[in-house]
């Protein structure tokens, strides 16, 4: 079968495009052809070598793929060959075939298209544990939602607006204000062209401050948290696309906001994945029914052949993304 491989960390132009054997079933395994594997920026922090944990190398990407089931393990009970699914990877998504246990996949219905469930597993499912497991806005709340013209945060949009918040997004462009405001956010933040992130955002909200933040960015970003967080707040880090805060001034920002105690917390899938599967497994036929009647999207920003993974790469890197990336393996 074709695979990506990253032989060693470091630019884009090392993905490669090999042969390695098609993977047999473990007993709990379901062996899936490939029909369309999203692209995450954990895969260019792993190709960076700035992943935690770190994959040994050689590694191969992908943690989230859409396809069919082409053979199953002898204890699967809930798929069998021909079914559509979607389905978290532990790895080696951008491939024709890709092993997972049978608990991280999911029916797939007729309706949701190969190319659109392949941004789900990571992305689709990420945005609707924010807004539902971990940090559930209540009716007229104000959301703070990073990057969101992207897969992420495209998602959030929708489903914090179900539940009644009111939602400022943060971006990097104009174009992505835009498309924020098209997504169905009450304001857009252009982070790039405000001098005073926090002063805007307490501006906007007439001086209360965001009672929940989802932030992708970490890094100095976290200090803008704590200034524009309201009283009683729920913080979320999902993402270190930031890298790491100053550690000192965080702890300085967070006591000077000890008195209003806001909860900040920090949030990656697989503890979803882990420590709630069954919470997780009954989130599914929610998001597709959020996406299925529009309340909430999530637009593909290119589709790429498996052989383009390094161009795939470098669009995302480039932070011009508005949406979801996906490779095709059969292309």
């Amino acid at each position: 079968m074709k695979a990506i491989r990253l032989p060693q960390t470091g630019d884009a132009e090392l993905l490669e495009l090999i042969d390695r054997p098609i993977p047999d079933p473990g007993p709990h395994d379901l062996r899936l052809r490939v029909m369309a594997a999203g692209v995450n920026y954990a895969d260019v922090l792993v190709r960076r070598g700035l992943y935690q944990p770190m994959p040994d190398m050689p590694a191969y990407p992908g943690l989230e793929v859409a396809g069919t089931v082409d053979a199953v393990g002898d204890r699967v009970t809930r798929f069998r060959p021909g079914d559509r699914v979607v389905a978290n990877v532990p790895a080696g998504g951008y491939a024709q075939y890709a092993l997972t246990r049978e608990a991280m996949a999911a029916a797939l219905p007729d309706d949701i298209d190969f190319d659109l469930a392949a941004g789900l597993p990571v992305a689709g499912m990420t945005a609707y544990h924010l807004t539902h497991t971990v940090a559930a806005p209540e009716p007229g709340q104000f959301v703070v939602d990073y990057a969101a013209a992207g897969a992420v945060g495209s998602v959030v949009i929708g489903l914090a607006k179900t539940r009644g918040a009111r939602v400022i997004a943060l971006v990097g462009s104009a174009e992505k204000a835009a498309r924020a405001l098209e997504l169905g956010a009450d304001w857009a933040i252009d982070y790039r062209a405000e001098t005073d992130v926090p002063a805007r955002v307490r501006e906007l909200t007439a001086g209360h401050g965001a009672d929940v933040i989802y932030d992708s960015v970490f890094g100095a970003a976290a200090h803008d948290d704590l200034a524009m967080a309201a009283p009683r707040a729920r913080i979320v880090w999902y993402g270190i696309a930031g890298g790491l805060p100053n550690s000192k001034k965080l702890l300085a920002a967070m006591l000077r906001r000890f008195t209003d105690s806001p909860t900040m917390s920090l949030y990656h899938l697989i503890s979803s994945l882990r420590f709630d599967a069954a919470r997780h497994a009954a989130g599914w036929p929610e998001l597709f029914a959020a996406l299925r009647s529009g309340r909430a999207r999530l637009p593909l920003a290119g589709v790429y052949p498996l052989a383009e993974a390094a161009r795939a790469h470098r669009k995302l890197e480039s932070r011009a993304t508005m949406g979801k990336l996906v490779l095709r393996p059969w292309d």
